[in-house]
């Protein structure tokens, strides 16, 4: 389909700066214009790479819910995490892997305060593996509102 999501916000930043910016009147008003402008450019850079982003994170998602699991034993909870470890993203529709990695989320968060102060070695090693991978995708996301990278 012609034009696609990428070619539609970069049509509207560059309407913004062709037709709009030159009939605003106050700094504020063009600051606020030149954010939104910005904003339209990030989302047109991250356009193509959403649902494989989102496919790949749920995946290292799965992954520590399968530790996870192995961690917990035979608590309840590790019955939960073994049937998310275990499904698959069916859809690539952007609404679908959301929310399946809001799902992910939600137990990790819950998975992290169940292991706060653990003394099981496995749990500590899972929430610092868990903690690391949250740290590095917010680094990613980051380095992704500041432009793309020098080095790909």
């Amino acid at each position: 389909m012609r034009p696609n999501g990428e070619e539609l916000l970069r049509g509207l930043q560059d309407s913004l700066t062709t037709y709009i910016l030159p009939e605003v009147q106050t700094d504020h008003a063009r600051l606020e214009l030149m954010l939104a402008q910005s904003l339209l450019g990030v989302l047109a850079r991250d356009w193509d790479g959403a649902a494989q982003r989102l496919v790949d994170e749920n995946a290292a998602l799965r992954a520590l819910a399968r530790r996870g699991a192995d961690a917990l034993g035979d608590k309840e909870f590790a019955v939960e995490l073994r049937s998310l470890a275990g499904e698959a993203d069916a859809s690539v529709r952007l609404s679908d892997l959301s929310t399946a990695n809001m799902r992910l989320r939600e137990a990790f968060a819950r998975l992290c305060i169940q292991a706060e102060g653990s003394e099981t070695p496995a749990l500590r090693e899972l929430r610092r593996a868990v903690m690391e991978h949250l740290r590095a995708e917010a680094e990613d996301r980051s380095l992704s509102l500041l432009g793309p990278r020098a080095d790909g």
